[in-house]
């Protein structure tokens, strides 16, 4: 594995670990970020060794969601393929996709605070285990815009319509314990058993045919995912709605400014 700017990669045996890795920013997910963890994706395709992955992070928060801070924002869409909201749609879309898809058995490990694009990751992962110190957030409403990047139908598959309409709507912040009880995760555990608690599942995981847990997960997936291709396809135009709206600018620009939002779909 190569060396990154924004993710840590080590394997032991037949167990890959990526860390989200810019713990001092709480892991924002940036432009650099995501064509760092595409090549990750794209080389854990290619391990046929590998039979499972655990996502975690350093630092006390597993990510505080996109990056925010005016470079990031400037840097948006200045690389090639992501010049402009759709093709960022595509991309994310994309990455997510292929994350839920990898043939390995995929475990995140949720060592704090997951904001907006950090509960997304997480979500394409086949397991998750918490630490008690884990909180969870989706605030995109509160920016103007709509959970994107394919993750609204996941969540829906996960806890069902109403817990994901409460989730992203209210935008509030929900405990570990509460994210056991709606079925976001599978498991809390004392912050330092977390890892541990990933290797036991593992353990038990690897005692099953190695083909066998493959076709489960493609099962499982099949089948909790009918018909999601119908809301991937136009949830870029829900992006761009908002976006042309005004109330995606003005929703961010308000957090940059630390103030209310007004939003212009509110005067209509």
């Amino acid at each position: 594995m190569m060396k990154f700017e924004t993710l840590m990669v080590g394997k032991t045996g037949a167990t890959t670990t990526v860390m989200l890795n810019q713990p001092e920013r709480m892991n924002p997910l940036n432009a650099v970020f995501f064509l760092e963890f595409k090549q990750v994706l794209e080389e854990l395709k290619c391990d046929t060794k590998c039979r499972f992955v655990i996502f975690t992070a350093a630092g006390e928060a597993f990510s505080c969601g996109f990056d925010m801070s005016p470079e990031a924002i400037a840097d948006r869409f200045k690389h090639r393929g992501l010049q402009n909201e759709r093709q960022w749609q595509s991309f994310s879309q994309d990455v997510m996709n292929t994350m839920e898809n990898l043939e390995q058995i995929t475990v995140g490990a949720v060592n704090g605070v997951a904001v907006g694009g950090g509960c997304c990751l997480l979500l394409n992962c086949d397991f998750r285990i918490a630490s008690e110190k884990a909180a969870f957030r989706i605030p995109e409403t509160r920016l103007g815009m709509p959970l994107s990047w394919g993750s609204t139908p996941r969540l829906v598959s996960l806890i069902g319509p109403s817990h994901t309409k409460e989730l992203i709507m209210t935008a509030e912040k929900i405990g570990a314990a509460e994210a056991y009880r709606i079925g976001l995760v599978n498991k809390v555990v004392p912050h330092d058993k977390l890892l541990p608690a990933c290797h036991e599942l593992i353990d038990k995981l690897a005692l099953s045919g190695p083909m066998a847990l493959k076709m489960c997960k493609k099962q499982v997936n099949a089948a909790s995912t009918t018909r999601n291709m119908d809301l991937y396809l136009f949830e870029t135009d829900l992006m761009d709605l908002c976006f042309n709206s005004g109330d995606t600018m003005e929703g961010i620009a308000a957090f940059m400014e630390k103030r209310p939002p007004d939003f212009p779909s509110a005067k209509i």
